[in-house]
């Protein structure tokens, strides 16, 4: 069962829109919508007693840390080296907004921290970022885009919401969102 307090942030997640240049024509709300909870199962790399946060490793990758609230007395029992699986909630937006100026990613985390009310309720990273769709596969939910420094990437979307209705030379606008973390299980 998903804790309420990261059904809110899904709320203010979704209501969060950063505007498009002046002059673009805005779309008529975000194109798709991916929510969920997440496992990142490694070890811990690193604990922040003080801003409540854990940092752990799943491979040779260092992941981003992850907020941990007052509501997990587990927290205080991690220590590095210790193998643990937390549980965290992340949501990617994608948004039809043509005209708008291709950006680098950028933090909005000020931006996205400032809508939540509720101190349980935090949102720990946002970056947004403006591509153009160079080509899409829908079948597979293969797709490729440059971006400012036309740097061309290409993923596997694995929820196809996303994708959904785009097609080569949409401008869109990329929100990925990661929220604190839902449950943190120490492994023995």
């Amino acid at each position: 069962m998903i804790p309420r307090h990261l059904w809110e942030v899904a709320a203010v997640i979704i209501a969060i829109v950063v505007p498009v240049t002046a002059g673009a024509r805005q779309a008529e709300g975000p194109r798709g919508i991916a929510q969920q909870v997440l496992a990142l199962t490694g070890e811990v790399e690193e604990v922040d007693r003080t801003g409540r946060t854990v940092t752990i490793r799943t491979g040779n990758t260092i992941q981003a840390p992850i907020y941990a609230g007052p509501d997990m007395p587990i927290f205080d029992q991690l220590a590095r080296g210790d193998v643990v699986t937390i549980r965290y909630y992340d949501a990617y937006i994608v948004e039809l907004t043509p005209g708008a100026r291709m950006t680098p990613p950028k933090d909005t985390t000020a931006e996205a921290q400032q809508k939540v009310t509720r101190p349980d309720a935090l949102v720990l990273q946002q970056v947004t970022l403006v591509v153009t769709i160079d080509s899409i596969d829908q079948a597979t939910g293969m797709v490729s885009y440059h971006d400012v420094s036309n740097r061309r990437v290409q993923r596997l979307v694995q929820h196809r919401n996303l994708i959904e209705g785009l097609k080569p030379g949409d401008v869109v606008t990329i929100r990925q969102t990661r929220a604190q973390a839902a449950s943190i299980e120490k492994r023995p």
